[in-house]
C-alpha cells in the first residue's frame, strides 16, 4: 500500500474545530472530507483555512440537481483542486456527462466520484423511496451508469465492494464509507465492515468520521485505524 488510503470526515460546524482534529491525526490519515455539515457553515473560508493543513482534500457535497445546476456548481468546487468530489449517480447521464466535460475543458485533476446508495440506505429505505429492486441492483445499475459516463469512481458501501472491483478492476475507483469495528456502535450506518475488511476486498479510498472524531482521543483511534490495514 504506496498511500494511506483513509480520509477523516471532519464533519463539525467550526473552523477552529476541524483545524484542530486535523492537527491531531495528521501523521495518520491520507487526507480529510469535508461534507455538508462543514461547508454550509463555515463556507468558502473554511475550505481555504484547511487547504492550508497540506493533506490532500475530499469536498463531498454530493450534488444533485438539473445538469446546467451541477456543472456551473462543479466548476467552482474544481478551482480548489481537491483530490476528490462527489455526484449524485442518480442525477442521471445528463448531468454526469455535463459535468465530465467541464471537468476535461479545466484539465482538472480532481477526481469525479459517484454516490450510488448511501451506506444508511437498506432494502427497506429504498422500497419506501419508490425505488425497484435491490440496494445490489441498484448499486450495480448506477455504477454502470457513472462508468459509461466517464466517472473516475463510486461511493458504495463495504458490502458492495467485491462486486464493483470484480466489475470494473482499477478502472473505477471506489470510495467506501461505513467503517466500523465490532467495538464501535454503527450509529446511522446500516452497511458497514472493518477498515482491514474494506481494503483487503478493494476498496480504494475508505471514509471513516465519528469513530476517529468523536472517540476521547482522535489521534489513537485514528493511529489504531491506520495500525489495522498495515
Amino acid at each position: 500500500m504506496s498511500k494511506n488510503p483513509i480520509f477523516c470526515a471532519i464533519d463539525t460546524s467550526s473552523i477552529d474545530k476541524a483545524i484542530e482534529l486535523i492537527n491531531q491525526i495528521s501523521p495518520y490519515v491520507g487526507g480529510v472530507k469535508l461534507g455538508l455539515e462543514f461547508f454550509t457553515s463555515c463556507g468558502i473560508n473554511g475550505i481555504e483555512k484547511v487547504s492550508k493543513c497540506e493533506l490532500p482534500l475530499f469536498l463531498d457535497l454530493k450534488f444533485y440537481d438539473i445538469p446546467n445546476t451541477v456543472k456551473n456548481s462543479l466548476k467552482n468546487i474544481l478551482s480548489f483542486n481537491p483530490q476528490y468530489t462527489t455526484l449524485h449517480v442518480s442525477g442521471g447521464a445528463d448531468m454526469l456527462n455535463k459535468c465530465v466535460e467541464i471537468k476535461e475543458d479545466l484539465h482538472s485533476t480532481t477526481k469525479l466520484i459517484g454516490v450510488t446508495m448511501l451506506t444508511s440506505f437498506n432494502d427497506k429505505t429504498i422500497n419506501e423511496i419508490g425505488l425497484g429492486g435491490s440496494i445490489n441492483q441498484n448499486v450495480d445499475n448506477l455504477s454502470k451508469l457513472a462508468f459509461n459516463c466517464g466517472m473516475d469512481g463510486i461511493v458504495c458501501s463495504p458490502l458492495e465492494i467485491k462486486k464493483v472491483k470484480n466489475t470494473y478492476g482499477s478502472k473505477l475507483k471506489i470510495v467506501v464509507p461505513g467503517i466500523r469495528d465490532n467495538t464501535i456502535k454503527i450509529d446511522d450506518q446500516k452497511r458497514t465492515l472493518s477498515a482491514k475488511k474494506a481494503i483487503e476486498l478493494g476498496a480504494d479510498v475508505i471514509v471513516i468520521g465519528r469513530p476517529i472524531t468523536s472517540a476521547e482521543s482522535p489521534a489513537s483511534s485514528a493511529e489504531m485505524f491506520y495500525q489495522s490495514i498495515q
